[in-house]
């Protein structure tokens, strides 16, 4: 006789395999988000010396400048806007180097022009407005954002934007080489910059912002400009044919090669049930496209899923979390980024070949979220600038390890 016939034996078979399927579940959960270690490498003060920061104080009641960190080979770049100076320090955060306003900082007493010349380690001046973003390519060469002066700004009544910016290029030693506009060296300047990155072919691509579009502009290692492409807002690729509201959010160069990859979050309107009628969006899904910029064609595309937080016997479902777009490292590795409800961060690698998510969970204090600003270099390591009340911190996650099938 089958003993599952005995309606006894059918409820302790059933109990038995719901037991099985929930410990599974959790199972799963629990690999499916490991954390990674958060290895802190060192701090700064605030202040004006040259081993200092400034990162909070401003006059009036204009918002502080940016301040950005770049990395190359373990050594770090940080563009503190605020302080008008671009540092160089090891992973240890010994300072090698400095260039700087002197208007706006004192003489240099650490990194002596005696002292440079013995050891290689150098301050320089230079005439910083407000340095932002920042860039560092395998020569060593660095690209900093700065703002013109007054007289030297121009305006485009085409796209009704004031045209401001320009990017700075210094060589190893931290001599200033040159700078680049919007047709290339010594060009027009740019408009709004929202980021700088270097390429493995050492090109530089520098992302601008209008009223209209997102402007790319792709510069080759000398600084001869080799594609732009403009991205208006009213004209983003739609996944479907349903009436979806898209929003771009983020565009990263492809480390692997000459492409960007562009994050369009998209909306869908929401009907009141009761009375039928518009009541705003809602968030419905999310997609990151591959364009080559000297076409400007899409090549590829990979819908990337909402986080949806774990939820516990007898909570209520929680909404789904809107990852991020942190970069990209090679191996077409796409990360993304967001915080649960609890304040935890978490990051998703998604990689393009496999059409496959990964996510992990990494440690960010509560004290840290007065500045952060985080770095992911190609190699799939990042780095964070987290400001506190009394210094500021660099810390980094070697997601690399993971990528490289390494421990974490």
């Amino acid at each position: 006789m089958n003993f599952l016939k005995s309606p006894r034996a059918k409820v302790r078979a059933a109990a038995i395999l719901l037991s099985v399927l929930a410990l599974g579940a959790c199972s799963r959960f629990s690999g499916s988000v490991r954390e990674v270690r958060r290895e802190s490498l060192f701090s700064l003060g605030y202040g004006t010396l040259e081993d200092q920061l400034d990162l909070f104080r401003v006059e009036g009641m204009a918002p502080p400048a940016k301040t950005r960190i770049a990395m190359q080979d373990g050594i770090f770049f940080l563009a503190n806007g605020n302080g008008a100076k671009v540092l160089t320090l090891s992973s240890f955060g010994d300072l090698l180097s400095m260039v700087y306003n002197p208007d706006r900082n004192p003489a240099p007493i650490v990194l002596s022009p005696s002292e440079s010349q013995a050891s290689g380690r150098f301050a320089r001046p230079y005439p910083f407005l407000s340095p932002g973003e920042i860039a560092v390519d395998s020569r060593k060469h660095v690209y900093v954002e700065d703002r013109l002066p007054p007289d030297r700004r121009a305006f485009d009544a085409a796209a009704n934007t004031s045209l401001e910016y320009v990017v700075l290029r210094f060589s190893t030693d931290g001599k200033f080489i040159d700078f680049l506009g919007q047709e290339g060296i010594g060009g027009t300047p740019f408009p709004v910059i929202s980021g700088i990155y270097a390429t493995a072919q050492d090109d530089c691509v520098v992302l601008c912002l209008t009223r209209e579009a997102w402007l790319v502009y792709w510069f080759d290692a000398r600084g001869i400009l080799t594609s732009t492409v403009r991205i208006r807002r009213d004209s983003l690729p739609l996944p479907d044919d349903r009436n979806l509201v898209p929003s771009l959010e983020r565009i990263y160069p492809d480390p692997d090669g000459n492409g960007i990859y562009l994050k369009v979050d998209y909306y869908t309107e929401s009907i009141d049930p009761a009375t039928k009628t518009r009541s705003g969006i809602v968030y419905d899904r999310a997609f990151v496209y591959r364009m080559d910029p000297r076409t400007a064609a899409y090549t590829d595309r990979w819908e990337i899923l909402p986080y949806e937080p774990p939820r516990g016997r007898g909570e209520d479902e929680a909404p789904p979390r809107i990852w991020e777009f942190l970069g990209a490292a090679r191996g077409r590795n796409l990360f993304f980024t967001t915080t649960g409800e609890d304040g935890k961060t978490f990051v998703a690698v998604y990689n393009g070949p496999a059409k496959s998510m990964k996510r992990y969970s990494i440690t960010i204090e509560p004290e840290e979220l007065q500045y952060t600003t985080l770095y992911l270099s190609p190699g799939g390591i990042l780095c964070a600038l987290m400001g506190t009340r009394f210094e500021a911190r660099v810390v980094w996650w070697r997601f690399d390890r993971i990528l490289s099938g390494g421990a974490l």
